[in-house]
């Protein structure tokens, strides 16, 4: 269980959830699909490994939403 456990943490984590994507607009079309807490969610993640460019991204798509 524990394997499947740091599987899971391994997928999710944001330095590699980046690479599956072709472009910055994939990303944020991605991005697009997410609810507000799910946005919310992902940008502390992102902050907190430092990928500053995709939490303009996400901060983009926050408050476009939120219009």
């Amino acid at each position: 269980m524990e394997q499947l456990n740091d599987l899971y943490l391994e997928l999710i984590n944001p330095n590699y959830l980046i690479t599956l994507f072709k472009s910055d607009e994939e990303f944020r079309s991605w991005c697009e699909c997410g609810d507000l807490d799910a946005l919310y969610c992902t940008l502390q993640a992102f902050e907190d490994e430092e990928l500053y460019e995709y939490c303009q991204i996400i901060f983009e798509t926050i408050k476009t939403i939120q219009k």
